[in-house]
């Protein structure tokens, strides 16, 4: 499809790689022929060769026996493996770091390295690795197999250097968190991703049968590497963003990605929201994404408005990820010029109102509303999404957890329409919609209590609550529904305007707005498998941040916005330089 980046440096790369690949399966053929024909017995050859028997503290193997995954003696100077395949014999040091509270002495004359403003890559370079690194060029951009960032964040008192199996940890929203991108994902960080993909064979049952291929032809399997790290980053951790209230499809995690064989749009659209977020990170080209995006555009802005093509589910959820693009370079606080979000209203009112919407069009219409609501609230403006489709349902009656959650998303918006309305809005419609609240409230079923609840220890300084839940349809619908709550409260028509109760109702509001956003990044920072309800809760603390005027408290609503960006790459850097403002912080210039 000629989408890579890399042409430039296309041709250096493939000789190097194909030189490269020619060595090492030449080693490794020699290396097992050696080492079976040779190795029966290493320990008895390595007495023989007058070594001694000697552990060092390395006990799991050199690479070489790793990559061949063959038994290795861990004999000294040079394991017997190595010996008889007459390759060198390199070790990694087997250190595991202990998290300790005591950091212990300091001493006056330790010199530090100047760090600030730099990037840092710590490599594993083996000496098998380092003729890698002694070619005359580089590799090409984006082509450095690094990790994407933790999808589960740890406590401080959780961090270890030890590898795990075991599902992610369990986090307390009072822990401190760790930032480090780029550690959790070694999907392709392998000495395999350094040689050249291949065709299929002929004959190979991983092909399909033989079949008429699609007009525009095939994506799979892909050819350029960069392009497989893409879709696994998407299919491994951008997927996450979005099937939150469609546990019953996920079609953005699993329908898209088959979707994407046949739609080069979708497809440039899933490599463009993966490419920006890794480069948001430094750990892909910057300009990739812009490349993508223009290829999907190509496309896009050539459809007639009344063209058939706009009833195309593909095409409306390219449009959904083309606007993360948009939402990822969107502080908090600033300007958006929201020109994919309208683009989504454009396909979304292109069907036929009487024809069913398809599973993927309702995914992505729930998606499109969330982001509308986020901008909505950014920008203090009426929403621009239509809130009178069909299949919108905002009865009472029993549901899943993904209904309720729908539920509650159509509430909100109305309430951002009723509070950023250019018109004056009558009181009745502030009743209806805190009705309707309440009502919700008093009618979601036993899956939307909490796991468990454990109240803030003050006393430790912890000042969110602790609230577990079942799902991601529950959390989406718990924060979004206290975002609208916190705004009624705000834009509460029916308060007292003068009189000796002003006072006393303006104290008592502030007060529950306080708890409200409390609950709310509690509850984001207990739940960060649903990442974006950290996105939510910090609609909240930009909202009423400045209500609070303890330093405990700012401090740790601020390190809501800090762990945001530092764990997903969600843009709040203006939105902490706002708070501390108006909390009266000394700000860097």
């Amino acid at each position: 499809m000629g989408r890579s980046e890399f042409d430039l440096n296309a041709s250096h790369d493939r000789s190097r790689r194909d030189m490269f690949e020619k060595n090492l399966k030449s080693r490794c053929s020699n290396f097992r022929h050696t080492a079976h024909s040779k190795i029966s017995r290493p320990a008895q050859l390595a007495r023989t060769q007058g070594r001694t028997d000697t552990k060092s503290e390395v006990d799991h193997g050199c690479t070489v026996s790793q990559e061949e995954r063959m038994y290795c003696d861990n004999l000294e100077p040079s394991c017997a493996n190595c010996v008889a395949a007459n390759l060198e014999c390199a070790r990694l040091v087997n250190v595991r770091f202990r998290h300790v509270t005591d950091v212990g002495p300091s001493y006056s004359e330790q010199k530090w390295v100047k760090t600030a403003g730099r990037n840092h890559h710590f490599v594993d370079e083996s000496p098998f690795l380092r003729t890698i690194y002694n070619s005359d060029e580089g590799p090409s951009p984006g082509t450095v197999f690094t990790d994407p960032p933790h999808i589960y964040p740890q406590s401080n008192a959780q961090l270890s250097i030890t590898p795990s199996t075991g599902p992610p940890p369990i986090t307390s929203p009072n822990s401190a968190t760790e930032s480090a991108p780029g550690s959790a994902y070694t999907g392709l960080n392998s000495i395999s991703a350094l040689r050249p993909l291949s065709e299929i064979p002929l004959g190979s049952n991983v092909s399909l049968a033989t079949k008429a291929e699609p007009e525009g032809g095939i994506a799979f399997p892909l050819r350029q590497e960069p392009e497989v790290r893409l879709m696994k980053y998407y299919i491994d951790y951008m997927c996450h963003w979005f099937d939150l209230c469609d546990t019953r499809g996920n079609h953005f995690g699993q329908e898209l990605p088959k979707r994407a064989i046949e739609s080069p749009t979708l497809l440039n659209a899933i490599f463009a929201v993966s490419s920006r977020h890794l480069s948001i990170i430094g750990q892909f080209d910057q300009y990739a994404s812009d490349r993508y995006h223009q290829d999907c555009l190509k496309h896009l802005r050539n459809i007639p408005i009344n063209d058939p093509a706009l009833i195309k589910d593909d095409l409306l959820a390219a449009t959904i990820l083309l606007r993360t693009l948009e939402e990822l370079d969107v502080p908090l606080v600033g300007e958006d010029y929201q020109g994919h979000l309208l683009g989504i209203q454009i396909f979304m009112n292109a069907q036929d109102p009487l024809i069913p919407a398809s599973g993927l069009r309702q995914a992505s219409f729930w998606i499109g509303l969330r982001q509308d609501i986020y901008m909505a609230f950014v920008n203090q403006r009426p929403l621009k999404t239509k809130l009178d489709h069909s299949f919108i349902d905002q009865s009472f009656t029993p549901a899943d957890d993904d209904t309720w959650a729908q539920r509650i998303l159509i509430n909100t918006a109305e309430i951002e329409n009723f509070c950023f309305s250019n018109n004056e809005q009558p009181v009745s419609t502030y009743r209806r919609l805190k009705e309707y609240d309440g009502r919700w409230l008093e009618s979601r079923p036993l899956s939307w209590l909490p796991l468990s609840y454990r109240a803030p220890n003050e006393a430790c300084g912890e000042v969110f609550p602790e609230i577990w839940y079942m799902n991601h349809a529950v959390v989406i619908g718990i924060v979004h529904s206290i975002i609208g709550r916190v705004l009624l409260m705000c834009y509460n028509p029916t308060l007292p305007r003068i009189g000796p109760t002003h006072r006393n109702a303006l104290e008592e509001v502030e007060e529950e707005i306080r708890k409200q956003i409390r609950e709310l990044c509690g509850t984001a920072l207990s739940n960060r498998r649903t990442i974006p309800a950290l996105f939510t809760a910090c609609m909240g603390v930009t909202m009423c941040g400045d209500r609070f005027s303890d330093r405990d408290e700012q401090e740790a609503l601020l390190n809501v916005l800090v762990v945001t960006e530092e764990d997903h790459a969600w843009p709040t850097f203006a939105a902490q330089m706002h708070l501390k403002r108006a909390w009266g912080w000394s700000v860097d210039a």
